[in-house]
């Protein structure tokens, strides 16, 4: 049983307090202050890159998800790097951005410099760090996020900067007011849903759901466009936050091979939940995959459960998925006795790799 004292006890750095107040987060970035980045050709663009890792890399990724496919406005390519090598067609007519929550991700960094000998078309968005200084250095256009989160915890801050500067820089006829209205009703949806997510009651979805993933691997399904970030982000929080296995597939090709597996060994497939996420804007064969593979397991395992928003606004039903994850993950890791915030074998990662 969770209680309110438990939490306090495990959650060190607040973390369910930073989830509460994730609505501030939307709130915090206009348009406006992404309109003040000029390049010095944007009308030469013909395709973008974005270079980031872990929790920075996801802003991108969702970004260049959302985008494709509710903003056909924007027809430059948008890639996402994550890595330590920057793509060899970087030119003077590629957009580079770099986003480093900390600003001293190696990975970013690495790619960054290789980038630099290619063009100069280059955006850095962080908190500090070696990336704010190579951004002054250069006189690179530079987005400022606040210091002092976990870079997983600053998605909101995160995807605003970049999603907000791609939009203004890019998409022509793009209704801006009409951004600006959505992500209004993004915050107010996710100051309502904390209200809820922050009740230790049985009327608690992401508490119950929590509830139903304690001891188990969790696998998470999706298709392979809609909600494919959203899917990565549901299985790093799980694995970050709740210190718990989480791994992913897409459909419909998961259909093609990885549904036939669900036989054997049996001890594992009985000690995991499938969690299939569904959006209408998905092609209607795949949600018709998704209800039929889902059929198909619970059939036998009765271990599986299909999560889809009810909002009508892409947007918001892309972010009622993901902040649903960051609560279900952080309750999770209360069950499993752990804090949400350290991330020990990652620390313990950069320590050894500091040695090589």
């Amino acid at each position: 049983m969770i209680t309110k004292d438990i939490i306090s006890a495990l959650d060190s750095s607040n973390m369910f307090a930073t989830l509460v107040d994730f609505h501030k987060q939307i709130r915090a970035f206009s348009i406006d202050s992404q309109k003040k980045i000029k390049l010095q050709n944007p009308h030469k663009i013909n395709k973008i890159v974005i270079f980031g890792m872990g929790g920075s890399a996801i802003s991108g990724d969702l970004a260049r998800s959302f985008i494709a496919n509710n903003n056909p406005e924007i027809e430059i390519p948008i890639t996402v790097v994550r890595n330590y090598q920057a793509p060899n067609w970087i030119d003077n007519e590629t957009l580079v951005i770099a986003i480093s929550y900390s600003g001293n991700t190696e990975e970013t960094i690495t790619s960054l410099n290789q980038a630099m000998e290619k063009t100069n078309n280059i955006v850095c968005i962080t908190s500090g760090g070696e990336l704010e200084q190579i951004a002054k250095n250069k006189n690179y256009p530079l987005l400022m996020i606040p210091s002092g989160y976990q870079p997983r915890a600053a998605l909101g801050y995160l995807f605003i900067a970049v999603y907000n500067f791609l939009i203004s820089s890019f998409c022509k006829v793009c209704t801006l007011s009409r951004t600006v209205i959505e992500e209004q009703m993004l915050a107010d949806l996710l100051e309502a849903r904390a209200k809820v997510y922050s009740e230790l009651t049985e009327n608690n979805p992401a508490l119950s759901l929590a509830k139903q993933l304690v001891g188990k691997q969790v696998i998470v399904y999706s298709s392979s466009n809609v909600l494919d970030i959203v899917n990565l982000r549901w299985r790093g929080q799980l694995q970050e936050n709740a210190k718990n296995l989480a791994f992913g597939g897409y459909l419909p090709e998961m259909n093609h091979n990885e549904i036939n597996s669900y036989q054997f060994p049996q001890t594992i497939i009985e000690n995991s939940y499938l969690l299939f996420l569904l959006d209408p804007s998905d092609n209607p064969r795949v949600i018709n995959r998704i209800r039929a593979t889902h059929e198909i397991i619970n059939e036998k395992w009765n271990n599986a459960q299909i999560l889809e928003s009810s909002e009508e606004i892409p947007l918001l039903r892309i972010f009622d998925l993901i902040y649903l994850a960051d609560w279900t993950s952080c309750y999770l890791s209360i069950l499993n006795n752990q804090d949400p915030t350290p991330i020990p074998l990652i620390s313990q990662l950069k320590d050894i790799m500091s040695k090589y």
